[in-house]
């Protein structure tokens, strides 16, 4: 089980015959399991110390703890940091060259991109 889009034979590992994509909280909930053949709505997960069932219910997280675990950890801070020169690029991107400007130059002599017929005419 896989929470990433790398969910086709052999992408991940060359090992793998089969792959199913699901959200990262389910992940951890099979690998619990250890089984993919559980009903998760139904069967537990396993068991705590003292031998009780455990099921997903009961460690899965309530609307309010995740509303909480938000509010104290994500901030306005982290994404103005995080995304304030987002255009720039990496150091690779930055390399390319291009003409600039608001709208693609088409290259008339490009064998792989070539403008579309139907934008003749149109507007910049």
């Amino acid at each position: 089980v896989s929470s990433g889009n790398r969910n086709f034979e052999g992408r991940i590992n060359p090992d793998t015959q089969a792959n199913y994509l699901a959200s990262p909280p389910l992940v951890v909930a099979y690998a619990l399991a250890g089984n993919l053949g559980i009903d998760l709505n139904k069967d537990p997960l396993g068991q705590d110390k003292q031998g009780n069932d455990v099921y997903l219910a009961d460690i899965w997280p309530s609307n309010a703890e995740i509303t909480e675990t938000v509010r104290q950890c994500v901030t306005a801070k982290m994404f103005r940091e995080r995304y304030s020169d987002v255009f720039r690029g990496d150091a690779g991107w930055r390399k390319i060259k291009s003409s600039g400007g608001l709208t693609y130059e088409w290259d008339s002599k490009s064998t792989y991109v070539q403008n579309p017929p139907y934008f003749s005419g149109m507007s910049k």
